[in-house]
């Protein structure tokens, strides 16, 4: 069963806001002194947020994964 998103309703809205600030908030913290293990799982972070919003983009490359 493939999942569909209505990109235009206002929970997508509310999603792609969230996200986008928690992204903004993963990259500021990134920039700052970290270990290389919290680097590696900030950076995993920032790459899921990535791929939430790409979901609007292209939903089936991300979905496919």
């Amino acid at each position: 069963m493939k999942a569909e998103f209505d990109f235009r309703s206002g929970t997508w809205a509310a999603v792609r806001d969230y996200a986008t600030a928690k992204l903004d908030s993963a990259r500021k913290r990134n920039d700052g002194a970290l270990t290389p293990d919290q680097t590696a799982a900030l950076r995993g972070t920032i790459a899921a947020y990535k791929e939430i919003l790409a979901l609007e983009t292209a939903p089936d490359m991300v979905l496919d994964e």
